[in-house]
């Protein structure tokens, strides 16, 4: 049991940042949804949603979804995709992209090239251990959905962690159930995930080219150093750790294996993609520098949009908006930076 304690500390930032991660993976296609009189999206107000055709005075022929309505430094992009998205824009109301006006849908294609220029980008950039990270992380947060904690089983353990507390005289102060309740519903969801891929493990100790394997999956001595590096400090490493903990080490590091190699397996390319895209899209961001100055600019625009449009809404303070107002003109910055080199072909 220790050692999947052990790992707990590990695999928790497997799950960090995972709703803010989520976020901007879904604001990859809907970014601007909350500005519809923003020059990059698509204006609908010229077309009769009752009636598509109505300002065309000639039928229009449409093509088969299968179509190829664009490509995006060369990724093909088919019209069954830009239907339904189409049809997700408008609320149902339009689901064809050959009845847009050309404007309209060359606007169109430029939000639906956006996820590939990000993908494409993310896959040129990102290392292979945060790919590797990107994937075990996206694929316990889908594992993670089919196992449920409840609170009873929570408060079970809390109490047995107490007790053995105080059986130990413990002087250490144990906090109440509902302050750490959340917290212990994580580690028990991982450790139920760690179990689970752990079960009959096959786990070798190599004394030749490796550290060892787990289930075929080669460890190296370069892996295992960088573990005890974190574990000790940089007081051991694998040449000098006695032979009967080399297998412990490896037991601690099995479970991170296992999950690489099951997420690379079960994620579908999409997952993958969509996972590679929001982590990109998050570290970008968090390198691209807004300043006070810029945010403040920003916010003085809402103001005067607000005024103009006469909202009765309570405007906040641009000490209370400051940081998202950055992520937003951060996330603008990129975006345009991505948009500006693209090689976009409506056909």
């Amino acid at each position: 049991m220790k050692k999947y304690f052990i790992l707990l500390g590990i695999t928790v930032g497997l799950f960090q940042g995972t709703a803010y991660a989520d976020a901007l993976k879904n604001s990859l296609t809907n970014m601007m949804n909350e500005k519809e009189d923003s020059s990059s999206m698509v204006n609908l107000g010229g077309i009769n949603l009752n009636n598509p055709q109505a300002p065309t005075p000639k039928p229009i022929k449409t093509r088969p979804s299968s179509t190829v309505i664009a490509t995006v430094n060369g990724r093909k992009i088919i019209k069954k995709d830009a239907d339904a998205y189409l049809k997700q824009r408008t609320q149902g109301k339009v689901t064809d992209f050959d009845l847009l006006p050309p404007e309209q849908r060359g606007k169109l294609v430029k939000e639906l090239s956006l996820p590939l220029l990000v993908v494409d980008v993310a896959q040129k950039e990102l290392s292979e251990v945060e790919k590797e990270m990107v994937y075990t992380r996206t694929w316990m947060r889908k594992e993670a959905q089919s196992i449920k904690i409840t609170d009873e089983q929570a408060k079970e353990v809390y109490n047995g962690l107490s007790f053995q507390a105080r059986e130990n005289n413990s002087s250490a102060p144990i906090p109440p159930f509902d302050q750490v309740k959340d917290r212990m519903k994580m580690q028990m969801l991982e450790k139920a995930i760690v179990t689970k891929v752990m079960k009959d493990a096959d786990i070798k100790v190599d004394g030749n080219t490796s550290a060892g394997s787990v289930n075929g999956i080669t460890i190296s001595v370069e892996e295992a150093n960088k573990a005890l590096e974190q574990m000790t400090k940089g007081k051991m490493t694998w040449a000098a750790l006695p032979d009967n903990d080399k297998k412990k080490l490896l037991e601690v590091m099995a479970p991170s294996k296992l999950m690489t190699a099951e997420a690379k397996k079960s994620l579908s390319t999409k997952e993958k993609e969509s996972a590679l895209a929001g982590f990109w899209m998050q570290k970008k961001m968090s390198t691209t520098e807004i300043s006070d100055k810029m945010a403040q600019e920003g916010y003085d625009k809402m103001i005067k949009a607000a005024k103009a449009a006469k909202s009765k809404q309570k405007i906040p303070s641009f000490e209370s908006v400051k940081n998202n107002i950055k992520m937003q003109l951060a996330q603008e910055k990129v975006v345009s930076s991505l948009m500006k080199n693209a090689k976009i072909n409506v056909k």
